[in-house]
């Protein structure tokens, strides 16, 4: 088989294994969840509390955009404003502890809806995996400099 073809071939079997995950990722959320919304929880609880910008910033998307879902999941009760006490005008997005179970809760079953993917790999098949994805991210990285 051709080199380009093999490299097509590839490119179309992980897109669409990706897209498997991702459907099966969302129908695991919880209602109203988006996917945004669940990356916003996890990072500020990864991360403690965060300017709308820091967050915006990491998310790749705009502080706009984060004050629409800031305000949908402090509606939920998930999230809530927090001014700084240094300086008034900064204000803080933190995480509740009704949105720190939610992501506990989410993180079970995305983690259950990926295991359904490895289930058929042998432990030696998923070591070659990781190591294979590091070898591209690293590689990739290398020509971005």
């Amino acid at each position: 088989m051709p080199e380009n073809t093999r490299m097509l071939e590839l490119t179309a079997l992980f897109k669409n294994l990706v897209r498997k995950i991702s459907h099966e990722w969302n129908k695991r959320m919880e209602d109203g969840m988006s996917i945004s919304q669940f990356r916003t929880l996890y990072i500020l609880n990864s991360r403690g509390p965060q300017k709308t910008a820091e967050l915006a910033e990491t998310l790749g998307v705009t502080s706009g955009a984060i004050t629409g879902l800031a305000d949908k999941l402090i509606a939920k009760g998930m999230l809530e404003r927090e001014r700084s006490e240094e300086d008034r005008r900064v204000v803080y997005l933190r995480m509740t502890d009704k949105g720190k179970e939610t992501l506990d809760r989410l993180l079970d079953t995305q983690r259950e809806a990926i295991a359904l993917f490895f289930k058929p790999l042998a432990e030696e098949d998923i070591e070659h995996l990781r190591r294979i994805f590091m070898l591209m991210l690293n590689g990739a990285d290398q020509t971005d400099d």
